[in-house]
């Protein structure tokens, strides 16, 4: 009786609160009559009722691993969360658009950029980055780069920069429209080739290489920009799902962390996007859970190890190296367990020791080198500039040098910063602020409020139960504050006016990768959470993004 009156109550929720937002999106198509919306919100909302049906059978009638249907779970609420966050609404998501864009150049065997770096796209695709077609266009470089160039001076809307209802018709009502016009006339020319007006990120391409290959399938295969969009975007939310889904199978206890932390509103959406971060998150947590399994689970430490953990090294950490001390948790693998052969016997050898220490020059070669041929420069700058300015804000920047001679500023820099910004990374981390931090579009505060009391049950264990010993959660938190630490330097340098009294450019979703390291540093067993407790608080989690995204829907339709 009381599992039927459980089961009544979340769908009676889900319904009122369903069609309380469908009277919103009816409201926003009174004034704009685009009806193809009031079809995407029954698609959406049935979408969305269908997963938290199924998900609250699955994990309240059964007794089934988590472990299976997190990647269903995952990949539904990132499709749902791609369509409610079309093209471009994702943080910065014009400039890691471009860059995989241009490695997708490469992979074609095309020209990637003109002269001066810029990327060149197809002249179909420009409209995304200047949907009202404000560009202005140069004459005598077009000619000369046999590309149609903008002028240095244009601007132009970029699709979805803004979420408003705008950004739904644009994409998705006329988008197949406009993607038909696969040329550009220009001065009796028409250009099937054009340059992006905004530059690619300098990082290592590994992290854009899945988002290239979508975007270069739907190239051969001749789709529009619509389509072309999509197929990136899916790729990398394939690849966020596949490495979130073996983290979530290797970690030896707690899974539900990755499942929580996978679910935040900000995580998904950042999944579904074109976003490095996307790649970032689920190599950390794939990296965290790795380690942990090797620690105390796996008897020893091998080649095939040292090669897993020298990729994410070389491959992923110089895209951001402020999570560079994410390495030290390695020093949690017992040294005895390092063995070439893969053969342990407890003790602590010669061999063991040789391997330790060539596996350590190993990773760490794979990491200098990787940023060496990558951000050299940029690493020269922050360490030996003693005058820097921000463009943006018109005037100087904080050095290296000017920290060192005025340390107590600097301390107060990041005192200020802690009591006035922690309120903002913690709604830009777990989805109060969407799309460009936008304050309108997010998860509601009631959402918000569930959300965070599930994750904090959610470090509280069963009887004795423990991830990390004492001596282990010390390494880990060393490792995560000096990150958190460099997260907040590098901002300091490369963003934060010499006015301010706060580092600014700082969000919250830079310390999602560190949230399973935390929550496993945090969990102790002071209150006692059994496991069908856990699986509520998961269930907590899909529901609250159910209702949020339809929310967020409504929103968006009535946003004119």
């Amino acid at each position: 009786m009381k599992k039927t009156i459980y089961f009544l109550g979340y769908i009676i929720g889900f319904i009122i609160i369903a069609y309380i937002s469908y009277t919103y999106v009816r409201m926003g198509i009174s004034h704009t009559n685009d009806i193809f919306l009031k079809k995407g919100y029954f698609v959406l909302a049935t979408a969305v009722f269908v997963t938290v049906l199924a998900s609250l059978i699955y994990l309240k009638l059964t007794k089934f691993s988590i472990v299976k249907i997190y990647p269903i779970v995952l990949t539904l609420f990132g499709l749902a969360y791609m369509y409610v966050f079309p093209a471009m609404s994702a943080p910065d998501e014009i400039a890691h658009f471009i860059s995989a864009y241009k490695i997708s150049n490469i992979m074609l065997g095309e020209r990637a950029t003109v002269t001066d770096g810029h990327v060149i796209i197809r002249a179909g695709d420009l409209w995304l980055e200047d949907t009202d077609n404000e560009y202005k266009f140069d004459a005598n470089k077009s000619v000369k780069e046999g590309v149609l160039i903008p002028e240095g001076g244009s601007h132009g809307k970029i699709v979805s920069s803004k979420l408003e209802e705008a950004s739904y018709k644009v994409f998705y009502g006329e988008g197949n429209i406009r993607s038909r016009n696969s040329g550009i006339s220009f001065n009796g020319k028409t250009y099937d080739k054009a340059q992006s007006l905004h530059s690619p990120v300098n990082t290592i391409p590994s992290v854009y290489f899945f988002a290239a290959l979508g975007i270069s399938i739907a190239r051969i295969l001749g789709l529009g920009s619509v389509y072309l969009v999509i197929f990136g975007r899916l790729a990398n939310l394939a690849v966020f799902v596949l490495l979130t889904s073996f983290a979530i199978k290797i970690l030896p206890k707690f899974k539900e962390f990755i499942f929580l932390i996978g679910l935040f509103p900000t995580t998904v959406e950042l999944a579904a996007s074109y976003s490095y971060d996307a790649i970032m998150i689920a190599s950390l947590i794939f990296f965290v859970s790795y380690v942990f399994y090797l620690a105390y689970e796996k008897t020893s430490f091998n080649i095939k190890d040292l090669i897993t953990v020298t990729l994410f090294s070389g491959l992923v950490l110089p895209c951001k190296m402020v999570y560079f001390p994410i390495l030290l948790i390695l020093f949690l693998i017992p040294m005895q367990k390092f063995s070439v052969r893969g053969k342990v016997n407890g003790k602590i050898k010669k061999e063991n020791i040789t391997f330790f220490l060539a596996s350590a020059v190993t990773v760490l070669l794979s990491f200098v080198i990787a940023m060496y041929l990558v951000n050299r420069a940029t690493v020269v700058g922050y360490s030996t500039s003693n005058t820097d300015s921000l463009e943006w804000a018109g005037e100087q920047s904080y050095t290296i040098g000017y920290l060192i001679h005025n340390k107590a500023k600097a301390i107060k820099l990041f005192y200020n910063t802690i009591i006035l910004q922690l309120e903002y990374y913690h709604g830009t981390m777990m989805g109060t602020y969407l799309g460009h931090a936008d304050t309108v579009v997010g998860i509601p505060y009631i959402g918000f409020l569930v959300l965070n009391i599930a994750l904090i049950l959610s470090i509280f264990g069963e009887g004795k139960e423990k991830l990390l010993l004492l001596k282990d959660k010390i390494l880990v938190t060393v490792s995560v504050g000096f990150i958190i630490f460099l997260i907040l330097l590098s901002m300091l340098i490369a963003w934060t006016p010499i006015s301010s009294q706060f580092i600014e450019g700082v969000s919250g979703r830079y310390f999602i990768p560190v949230m399973l390291p935390i929550l496993s540093v945090l969990q102790n067993n002071k209150l006692s959470v059994k496991n069908e407790m856990k699986r509520t608080l998961i269930f907590l989690f899909i529901f609250v993004n159910g209702l949020s995204l339809l929310q967020i829907f409504a929103t968006v339709c009535i946003r004119l």
